[in-house]
C-alpha cells in the first residue's frame, strides 16, 4: 500500500491527496470466470456476475471528500462465459410486482449482453461517504475484473489505484469544532480496527493520550409520557450509564431544523460525543420517521407501489457523521436517501452513509402502561442469566416461492434454507432449537424439522425461547404460510392453487410466553410498518424482548442470501468480539457486513429495531471477573492478547508447578481444559484451538485462582 499526502495551506483549508493501492485477490480461472475465496459480487441485476472488492478507507478527522478517482491497467485473461447477475427479489407474493422485477431484469440483461462494451467500464465507484464516530471514512467498490459479453473476453487489473482528493476544515469552523469534540472518543475503535483498510496509517491520525468512551444512554420521548420509562432509567443508571431523558417538545423548541426529524438528528449530532445508545419512544405521530426515497425523484419507486417506497428508516437517526446537506439530502430536494437512478443503478443524487454512529432502537407506542410493561420486560431480559433460555431458538419458516411459479422459470426459495444455515454453521445451537417447516400441500419443504408449520404449533412452541427467527410472506398484522394446495394438471404452481393460512397474527401475541421474551427477527414484508400498530410492535409488547422487522416490502439480495438476519445472529451469538452480545451493537455491525457484501440500500433502509439497543442477549457475566492486566505481569499473564490462537503463558515465581488452565466462553460456560499438570516458572507456549471470540482463562494452582480475559482473532 502506498500513501502519498500533499499539503497545501490556504486561507480557509489545506488540500490533500491520499493514494491507496488495492491489489486483486488471489484467484483461479474456471469456465465461468475467476474463482476467489470468500468473493463478493457486483449486485447489478442483469449485468455480468463479476467479483468486486469493497474497502473502507479512513481520512484525517473531518476531511471533506471532493473527488475520488480510480485507475488501473487491464490485462486480457482469455474467454469465459460469465452469467448475468440475478435480480433482487421481493419477499412479497405479488405476481404483478414479480413480473415487473423480471421484466426490468430482462431489459437490463439484454442491454448488457447485446453489447460488447466492457463492463464495468470504470475501475471503481463510491459506495458511501461519512464516518464511524470520530473516524472519517469513504467506502469504495473496486472493480478488478471487466468483461465484454459478446466476445466473452475477460480482463483483470492486478491493482486498482485510488486517489482521494479532500480538504480539511479550517480551524474554528463549525465542522472543525464538531470533529475536534470527538478526537478523544474511542467508543467505536474496535469496529474501526476491523473495517478500516488503511488502519496502520489511520491510527496515527486518530491517536489520543486521553481516551474517552461514550457512556450516554439517551431517551427521546413526549413530555406527557416521560414517566413511563422510569423503570428503565433507574436500571440503566444503576449500571453506570449517564442517562438523559429528553422530551420531543424541548427539541422542537430549541434545536434548529426544517422539521422535527431533522431537529432530532441535529440534537443527536450536537451530543454525539456523549451518546452510545438512543431509545426513541412514541408512535409515529409523536416521534416521526424519516422516509427514504431510494430512486432519484421517485417517491413510490419505478414499481409505483407505496409499500415499496418511500421507506421509513431509523438509520437516518443513527448515522450522524455529516449534516443532511452533505449526506442524506445532498441534492437538497425534498427526497432523502436517493442512492439509485431510475433504472436502479448506482449512484443516486444523495451521499448517505450506512455506518451507524450510535446504536438506536425505538418503542413505537405512546400509551404509558404499554411502555411501562415493555420497559419492565426489557430490564428482566437484560438481567436474565439463564443460558439455556437465552440460547433456545424457535425457527418457523415457510416457502417464499415454489419453483417455476406461474410458469416464470424462477427457482424455488424455501425460507428454511436460511434458518438451516444458522444451524449448520453452529451459530444457533441445534440441540436447543425447535424448527417448524412447511409440511403441507404439494412439494413441501425438503428440510427435516421438529414439527410441521402451523399457527397452533407456532404459538405452542413459542415458550421459553430466547431467539425467534421467522421467514414468511407478511403483512402489517400477520405473516402467513404459502401452500400449493392443489394442481390443475399442468404441474405448474399457480396463484389460484395457493392457500394462505396465517402462521402468526397480532392477536396471537397474548398467547405467547411473555415471561421469557425472544430476540426476534421478522423476515416478512411490512411487519414493522410504522403507520399502524404492526405485528412487530405487538410482539415487542407481548412475546419479544426486541424485534427487527421491515417497514416496507422486504427484499432478498441473491448477492448475500442470508442477509442481515444471518449476520445479526452470527454477531450476536457466535462472533461476539466486537458486539459483546449486545443487540443494538450486533444489528449495526450486521448491517455493515451486509452492505459490504451486497450493497443493497433498500434492505439497509427497511429493517429497523424495536426495543432497547443496549440489551444483552446473555446478561452480564457475574461469576467470572476479568483482570485489568493487559501486558505480562509477574504473577500470571497471557500474551499476545488479542491472539491468533497461539498464546504464551507467563508464570511468576509465586506459582506452584502443578496448575490447571480452564477455558470459559463469554457467557461463562466451561469449554475445555487447556492444560493440566506440572509447568516450569516462566514462559509456556500453548495452542488454543479456539475459534474467534472472547474467552476467560481460569488458572488454578493450589488455593490461588486467577482469571484473564483473552480475545482470539483467527
Amino acid at each position: 500500500m502506498k500513501i502519498l499526502i500533499l499539503l497545501t495551506w490556504t486561507l480557509f483549508a489545506w488540500t490533500d491527496i491520499l493514494n491507496i493501492n488495492v491489489p486483486v485477490s488471489e484467484f483461479e480461472m474456471s469456465d465461468n470466470g475467476p474463482v476467489i475465496r470468500n468473493a463478493t459480487y457486483m449486485n447489478i441485476p442483469g449485468a455480468p456476475h463479476l467479483t468486486k472488492k469493497v474497502v473502507t478507507i479512513a481520512l484525517p478527522p473531518g476531511a471533506v471528500v471532493e473527488q475520488v478517482n480510480f485507475s488501473g491497467k487491464r490485462i486480457a485473461l482469455g474467454t469465459c462465459s460469465i452469467p448475468p447477475t440475478p435480480p433482487n427479489l421481493p419477499l412479497m407474493d405479488n405476481q404483478n410486482l414479480f413480473e415487473k422485477v423480471m421484466r426490468s431484469y430482462q431489459l437490463q440483461k439484454n442491454k448488457f449482453y447485446q453489447s460488447n462494451q466492457p463492463f464495468p467500464q470504470d475501475y471503481g465507484r463510491i459506495l458511501s461517504i461519512g464516518g464511524l464516530r470520530k473516524y472519517t471514512v469513504v467506502t469504495v467498490v473496486c472493480y478488478h475484473f471487466s468483461y465484454r459479453p459478446l466476445t466473452e473476453q475477460l480482463y483483470y487489473s492486478p491493482e486498482i489505484a485510488i486517489e482521494i482528493r479532500y480538504r480539511m476544515p479550517s480551524p474554528g469552523t463549525r465542522r472543525a469544532r464538531f470533529w475536534q469534540k470527538l478526537r478523544d472518543d474511542t467508543t467505536f475503535d474496535e469496529i474501526a480496527r476491523k473495517i478500516v483498510y488503511n488502519w496502520q496509517e489511520a491510527k496515527t491520525w486518530y491517536r489520543t493520550t486521553t481516551p474517552k468512551r461514550a457512556n450516554g444512554y439517551y431517551i427521546i420521548i413526549p413530555a406527557s409520557i416521560q414517566h413511563a420509562v422510569d423503570t428503565l432509567v433507574a436500571y440503566r443508571q444503576s449500571q453506570g450509564y449517564n442517562v438523559n431523558v429528553i422530551t420531543k417538545e424541548y427539541i422542537e423548541a430549541n434545536i434548529p431544523g426544517i422539521d422535527l426529524q431533522q431537529k432530532i438528528r441535529n440534537y443527536l449530532r450536537q451530543n454525539l460525543t456523549d451518546i452510545e445508545y438512543v431509545l426513541l419512544v412514541g408512535f409515529i405521530d409523536d416521534i416521526p420517521w424519516r422516509n427514504m426515497v431510494p430512486f432519484n425523484d421517485d417517491p413510490d419507486s419505478p414499481y409505483n407501489d407505496p409499500n415499496i417506497s418511500p421507506i421509513p428508516s431509523d438509520l437516518y437517526y443513527a448515522e450522524l457523521s455529516e449534516p443532511d446537506s452533505l449526506s442524506w439530502n445532498y441534492d437538497r430536494d425534498t427526497y432523502y436517501g436517493e442512492v439509485f437512478d431510475s433504472l436502479g443503478q448506482p449512484n443516486g443524487d444523495d451521499l448517505p452513509d450506512y455506518h451507524a454512529d450510535i446504536h438506536l432502537g425505538r418503542i413505537p407506542f405512546s400509551t404509558d402502561y404499554v411502555i411501562e410493561d415493555i420497559c419492565a420486560k426489557m430490564v428482566g431480559f437484560d438481567s436474565n442469566t439463564d443460558i439455556s433460555y437465552k440460547t433456545a431458538s424457535l425457527l418457523p419458516a415457510g416457502i417464499y416461492y415454489y419453483g417455476n411459479e406461474n410458469n416464470s422459470g424462477n427457482s424455488r426459495l424455501d425460507g428454511a434454507s436460511f434458518t438451516q444455515e444458522l444451524l449448520d454453521e453452529g451459530i444457533l445451537d441445534s440441540t436447543n432449537t425447535i424448527t417448524l417447516y412447511e409440511q403441507a400441500g404439494l412439494r413441501p419443504s425438503l428440510f427435516p424439522c421438529t414439527d410441521s408449520l402451523c399457527r397452533t404449533n407456532h404459538i405452542m412452541y413459542w415458550q421459553n425461547r430466547g431467539i425467534v427467527y421467522e421467514c414468511h410472506h407478511g403483512n402489517y398484522n400477520c405473516y402467513a404460510r404459502k401452500i400449493w394446495s392443489w394442481d390443475d394438471g399442468d404441474s405448474i404452481p399457480e396463484d389460484n392453487e395457493m392457500d394462505w393460512p396465517n402462521s402468526l397474527q397480532s392477536s396471537d401475541v397474548y398467547s405467547l410466553d411473555n415471561s421469557h421474551p425472544a430476540t426476534t427477527f421478522l423476515r416478512s414484508c411490512l411487519c414493522g410498518k410504522p403507520e399502524v400498530y404492526s405485528l412487530g410492535a405487538y410482539l415487542l409488547y407481548r412475546g419479544a424482548s426486541s424485534v427487527i422487522s421491515s417497514s416496507r416490502i422486504a427484499w432478498l439480495s441473491l448477492a448475500d442470501e442470508g442477509g442481515i438476519p444471518y449476520h445479526f445472529y452470527k454477531r450476536l451469538m457466535q462472533d461476539t468480539t466486537i458486539s459483546h452480545s449486545i443487540i443494538g451493537n450486533a444489528y449495526d455491525i450486521a448491517r455493515n457486513d451486509f452492505m459490504d457484501i451486497a450493497g443493497h440500500w433498500m434492505i439497509a433502509y427497511h429493517y429497523n429495531l424495536f426495543g432497547d439497543p443496549g440489551l444483552r442477549q446473555f446478561g452480564r457475566i457475574t461469576d467470572i471477573k476479568e483482570t485489568k492486566a493487559r501486558s505480562p505481569s509477574p504473577r500470571f499473564a497471557v500474551f499476545p492478547n488479542p491472539s491468533s490462537g497461539k498464546i504464551n503463558l507467563i508464570l511468576g515465581s509465586n506459582w506452584r508447578k502443578d496448575i490447571n488452565l480452564d477455558v470459559y466462553d463469554v457467557r461463562g460456560r466451561f469449554l475445555k481444559t487447556l492444560y493440566k499438570g506440572d509447568i516450569e516458572v516462566g514462559f509456556r507456549e500453548l495452542k488454543t484451538g479456539l475459534p474467534s471470540g472472547i474467552y476467560f482463562f481460569k488458572l488454578t494452582s493450589g488455593d490461588i485462582t486467577v482469571f484473564e480475559k483473552v480475545v482470539i482473532i483467527n
